[in-house]
């Protein structure tokens, strides 16, 4: 039996191998599919996003005003209000403190550490001086074209409008026809299966709705706790620094890493001192998070081993670029939830299997 198993798994490592293999050498030829089901996929993929991020306060406002309709229209509205008053205050806040961050660099401070003996001794093979006038240059030219970059932005307008226009599309009719939606899925999904469909789609979607919004929730409550951080040590531009720091947050594991980055960059024109403090700071808020926030907020329904997130993050991203990177860990989570669903049926082991069955107290949830 363990002989067995051990060739199962070997083999299904296999095809999984040789899907990518396949993927990777046909990227080429089916380029234009590619881009088609990139641009597609996109909206739908954030609206469902979005969806399940506003979701608790459409149903929080439902349960005020006693009409379903009403409460999807004012929560869209809300995410309108909400999107264009934080792209407005974020760009014009990173904007000025970019010009100004780079108008007031030192880079000097920098060159100062090659005055250290380990400097030295990297300066012997690698032209550390050199590298640092050249970023500084590279830091100086980029500032100056932000608007440049934003023209060129503006320039694709039509592209971009219409994969707004669809995300909104999607959004709005996801919080207000929730309802139509899952009775079409219970139709659809009539047949010897039925029963077992139900359960895996379930399944996701209470997965989903714990994740995205306690993604959510958490980042805010790292974003806060970055923003203090960075008060007390004295580190300047706090709130823009702190703003990436939330950004980078959504993507686990690795984001936090690449939120400080930015921190260290700015603490490193100061002097060694506020490094080690960048650092403490983002350890300490790291240390809160993984043992405090996340386990009261999520729990430990999502329990995923650090090393998977990491490769699924790392793949996705690869793939889809930054969109995949946001992904990864749901995408995974919903394969994870349709294999064991599929195993179950399968080898009708359902009781073994952690996707409950109908009757149970979680089977109806869609």
């Amino acid at each position: 039996m363990a002989k067995n198993n051990a060739t199962g798994i070997l083999v299904n490592i296999a095809l999984v191998l040789l899907i990518i293999y396949l993927f990777s050498i046909t990227q080429k030829f089916l380029g234009p599919v590619y881009d088609i089901f990139i641009f597609l996929a996109t909206p739908l993929i954030l609206s469902i996003y979005l969806f399940y991020a506003f979701r608790p306060v459409r149903d929080w406002l439902a349960k005020k005003t006693k009409r379903p309709d009403l409460s999807a229209v004012l929560t869209f509205l809300l995410f309108i209000a909400c999107t264009i008053g934080l792209f407005t205050v974020t760009i014009s806040m990173i904007y000025n403190q970019a010009q100004s961050f780079v108008s007031n660099l030192d880079m000097q401070a920098l060159i100062r550490y090659s005055d250290t003996e380990i400097f030295q001794q990297i300066n012997r093979y690698v032209p550390l001086n050199r590298y640092i006038a050249q970023f500084e240059s590279w830091l100086q030219s980029s500032a100056s074209n932000i608007p440049n970059v934003l023209g060129g932005l503006l320039s694709n307008i039509g592209t971009f409008g219409s994969l707004i226009l669809l995300i909104l599309l999607g959004l709005f009719y996801l919080l207000k026809d929730e309802e139509q939606a899952v009775a079409t899925i219970h139709y659809l999904a009539r047949g010897k299966y039925y029963s077992r469909i139900m359960d895996i789609l379930g399944q996701i979607h209470r997965t989903l709705e714990t994740y995205i919004s306690g993604q959510i929730l958490v980042a805010g409550i790292l974003g806060v706790l970055m923003f203090i951080g960075y008060t007390i040590i004295g580190l300047p531009y706090k709130l823009s620094l702190a703003a990436i720091a939330l950004i980078f947050n959504f993507i686990p594991f690795i984001g936090p890493f690449l939120g400080a980055a930015p921190a260290v960059l700015v603490a490193l024109t100061i002097d060694f001192a506020m490094v080690v403090k960048v650092i403490v700071v983002s350890t300490i808020v790291q240390q809160l998070e993984g043992n405090v926030i996340t386990p009261n907020i999520m729990g430990s329904r999502l329990d995923i081993h650090p090393f998977v997130v990491i490769i699924a993050v790392m793949v996705c991203a690869n793939l889809f670029g930054v969109l995949g990177a946001l992904i990864a860990s749901p995408l995974y989570m919903v394969l994870k939830i349709i294999i064991h669903g599929i195993r179950a049926e399968r080898y009708h082991k359902g009781a073994q299997c952690p996707i409950p069955e109908e009757g149970s107290p979680n089977a109806n949830d869609l």
